[in-house]
């Protein structure tokens, strides 16, 4: 018998999430969960390791992988738009376990999304022109020394985003509109500002070599996750199934040309030596163009953070909604699953995540760290994404008939462009990769996540009784 997509109308339970984003609050939550603000600080590496012609090939090449992830993405959250978008991807096309696993994954991204927030906010808040105080200092980490005032001020952030999403997405969309709209103005202002008072001069070198291209799309990853928040967020949109594809796919492109054009601005707008040892480039950068003012400088700063503000909320939605989902299959403990009678959001999973990522301000300000925890979040991606794309490759041949409202064109090439661009991409996160992978504390911490992941495979899912059809109504929203 062939399998057709369960018909929305079934779920309407008080198990649904409601359904209350449109179109625009969907391509915000997708765009402020990729770009966010480390711009501001990368925009001189990606310009000097691979060259500022080598920064932007980085970017295009990952721009064209995700556009083949970001296809399978976009007609498979058309055709199953449930929260935890790639956890029933993967239950459809895999099966049981691999969804898990898949949705393990998608909660290391997240909540490792929400972390790296957590220890950039002190650094940002300094770069505007007030500096957290420094008191009690704790121990060093990184080549930073930890202050007890920073972790306090970072948990209190933090707790403002778990509020804001467990009193209910209206709250949160709306604060996620703005803020990207106001980032985006500011983003291209500064691109202007160094393309016309800057110079082609300084863009050089244009290409560094081979390894620096390596290194730099190591990084890439890493900083274009954040399109699959779209599927995460699906269930709760009541626009046509077919534009939440299109939204994937404009969110991917968006976000590449985002990055493509901060290259450009950086590399015009000062030289080489700022560009390599300034802490906040970006910043320092529009001290040059604009010697006798700094009002250009601080509006990009307060843009900035605001975009710190927009990845950290969009990663608190995603990251609730994949737990939610989890929760639902009896993959983690079922009280995830509980849905708020009055805010009709995720509560139980909102609370939980506030609380395990609230010890990453326990990590300071280091960049070291920072570089580190992009990485390791880019393999989790990497690895994510191959098991959707093959989920997609295999739901084409054992689903033919079901529903696809946005449905790829040469899906089987498309499929398969991206496992072959996901395989080699893992092969430059491993040892094997001779131009440099992960370094050794970033194997270890990426080995000691995977052995939590078993930890707790063997405890819940491996020698779980449930019945799959139930869990299979579960993972769809229906009531236990």
């Amino acid at each position: 018998m062939q399998k057709v997509n369960m018909p929305t109308q079934s779920i309407q339970t008080s198990n649904t999430l409601s359904k209350a984003l449109t179109k625009w609050d969907l391509l915000s939550i997708g765009i402020g969960a990729v770009i966010g603000w480390s711009w501001v600080i990368y925009g001189g590496v990606w310009s000097t390791i691979p060259g500022s012609m080598g920064g932007i090939i980085a970017f295009i090449i990952g721009g064209i992988l995700c556009t083949f992830i970001g296809f399978t993405y976009a007609e498979l959250s058309s055709a199953l738009p449930y929260a935890g978008g790639d956890i029933v991807y993967t239950y459809e096309g895999l099966g049981s376990k691999w969804a898990y696993f898949s949705g393990a994954f998608l909660t290391v991204i997240f909540a490792g999304l929400i972390i790296v927030e957590t220890i950039m906010l002190p650094l940002m808040l300094g770069a505007l022109g007030f500096p957290v105080p420094q008191f009690v200092p704790l121990y060093t980490l990184g080549g930073e020394v930890v202050y007890l005032s920073y972790v306090i001020l970072s948990v209190v952030v933090n707790l403002f985003f778990a509020l804001m999403n467990y009193r209910g997405i209206e709250f949160s969309k709306a604060f996620q509109t703005i803020t990207v709209a106001v980032l985006l103005f500011a983003a291209i202002f500064y691109v202007a500002s160094g393309t016309v008072l800057g110079s082609v001069e300084n863009a050089k070198p244009f290409f560094t070599g081979i390894e620096g291209l390596s290194l730099t799309l190591l990084m890439v990853p890493g900083f274009l996750l954040g399109f699959n928040a779209i599927a995460q967020a699906a269930e709760e949109t009541s626009i046509k199934p077919s534009l939440i594809g299109r939204i994937v796919i404009i969110t991917v492109w968006a976000s590449v040309l985002f990055y493509v054009f901060i290259i450009i601005g950086t590399s015009f707008s000062t030289d080489m030596q700022l560009r390599e040892t300034a802490q906040i480039v970006v910043l320092d950068s529009l001290l040059v163009m604009y010697p006798s003012s700094s009002l250009p400088m601080l509006f990009v700063a307060i843009a900035s953070l605001i975009g710190l503000l927009t990845s950290w909320n969009a990663a608190y939605i995603a990251a609730s909604r994949v737990l939610l989902s989890m929760g639902r299959g009896k993959y983690i403990p079922a009280k995830f699953a509980k849905i708020h009678n009055a805010y009709k959001t995720p509560g139980e999973a909102t609370k939980f995540l506030f609380i395990i990522t609230s010890f990453g301000a326990l990590l300071g300000t280091s960049q070291q760290i920072f570089g580190s925890l992009v990485n390791v979040v880019g393999f989790f991606a990497v690895f994510s994404w191959l098991l959707v794309t093959i989920s997609f490759v295999r739901l084409r041949k054992i689903q033919p008939d079901l529903v696809r409202p946005y449905r790829v064109k040469r899906g089987r090439t498309i499929g398969g462009l991206a496992i072959l661009s996901l395989i080699f991409y893992l092969f430059l996160y491993t040892p094997f990769n001779p131009l440099g992978g992960l370094n050794f504390a970033e194997l270890m911490i990426t080995i000691g996540i995977l052995i939590v992941i078993a930890i707790v495979y063997f405890k819940y899912v491996h020698s779980s009784t449930i019945e799959e059809n139930r869990r299979k109504a579960m993972l769809f929203g229906g009531e236990e």
